[in-house]
Formats: C-alpha cells, structure tokens, sequence
C-alpha cells in the first residue's frame, strides 16, 4: 500500500518536474489548491499570495481514477473555460433531490477531464469539508471575487492529500522549485526514507 502511495506521488511530482523544465514557469499567476488544507490560492510565480480562499473538494481521497469515483485529480492542470451556471442545477443523490442554483454564478472548467471545475455552492456550510463529487467548492462571492483575477491557460495545480501520501509540505517546496534536479533529489529521498521500513 504504501509502495502504491510513493508511486501515485511520484507521477504527481514528475508532472510538476516536467512541467518546470518545459516552460520554465510563465511569469504570470497561478491557482494553487491544496486538498489537505482545503483551500485555494492565487499566487504569483515568487511565492506571493494575490488571494486565498477556503474550499470543499471530493468526499473520496487519493488520486481521481474515473468519472463518478467523488475524487478530486491531484496534478497539473490548466482552465479551460468559464460558462455561466446561474441556472445550472444538480441532484447530488443526498436525499434532498434536484437543487436548483446549485454552483454560483461561474463554472470554471479544468483540464482535469471528468468535467472536474472549480464553481460555487448551494450550501455554504460545505466549505471546509470534503464534500463534494471531485469539482473545487467555493462560495458564492468569493467565487465572484476571484473569477476576473483568472484567465483561459492559467496554471492550476492540485496538491495530493497528506493523509494517504508523502506530507504535503515537501511536496509544496517540490512545486515551487525551478531546479528540476533538485525535485528529483528531493523526491528520492522522500522515497529512500519511506521504502526503507518495508524492505526491513
């Protein structure tokens, strides 16, 4: 099991990597969501937050395998679209039936696949919970607040949860890293030090 977990955050990492070295990171902002925290962050490309929101995300924890498995993905991923979901509505199989209103004002779409975005809520008390089927959960006027800062293309990264992972912060460090080499020693060792009690 925990060979499975290294590998799942091996990919992740790799993407992040690969992502460095390919681009060499735009100058422009970037979203940052970090499912163990449960929050969402507009940072510019030296470590500055321009803005920070609480959010929900998906009732399943780990990577997200297929439609409908309540998971969020964990990786790197960019916005595809904004379309208008004022009228959008959904039936979330809890018992209350078809709900009307249910994200915000703004659908923003991922290039996660699954139909994955990031949207607002019908339920507010939602925030800070895993709670939904995979999407990023905001509420409504910070959705509002944080929709004209964001653009088509802008980078959206989604960090793996720390509770069936490597922790977090490693991984933090990893992504904000220019220096590929670096993520790969770092990611070695994260690895050596938590094989090493399996081997044994």
């Amino acid at each position: 099991m925990k060979i499975t977990r290294i590998i799942r955050v091996a990919a992740v990492v790799a993407t992040v990597a690969a992502h460095c070295v390919t681009t060499r990171l735009s100058a422009e902002p970037f979203v940052r969501i970090d499912k163990t925290r449960l929050t969402l962050t507009l940072l510019t490309t030296d470590g500055d937050t321009l803005a920070h929101y609480p959010i929900a995300c998906g009732r399943g924890y780990g990577q997200k395998q297929r439609q409908g498995d309540l998971r969020t993905p964990e990786g790197i991923f960019t916005i595809v679209s904004f379309t208008d979901a004022t009228e959008w509505g959904h039936d979330f199989h809890d018992g209350l039936g078809y709900i009307r209103h249910a994200y915000g004002a703004w659908f923003i779409r991922l290039s996660a696949g699954n139909g994955i975005g990031i949207h607002g809520t019908h339920d507010p008390n939602s925030i800070g919970l895993r709670a939904t089927e995979g999407c990023i959960r905001l509420r409504n006027d910070d959705l509002l607040s944080l929709k004209p800062k964001l653009r088509r293309g802008m980078r959206v990264e989604i960090l793996p949860e720390r509770f069936d992972t490597i922790p977090c912060p490693p991984l933090v460090a990893m992504a904000d890293a220019l220096d590929a080499t670096r993520i790969a020693a770092k990611l070695r060792e994260a690895m050596l030090v938590r094989i090493s009690p399996v081997v044994r």
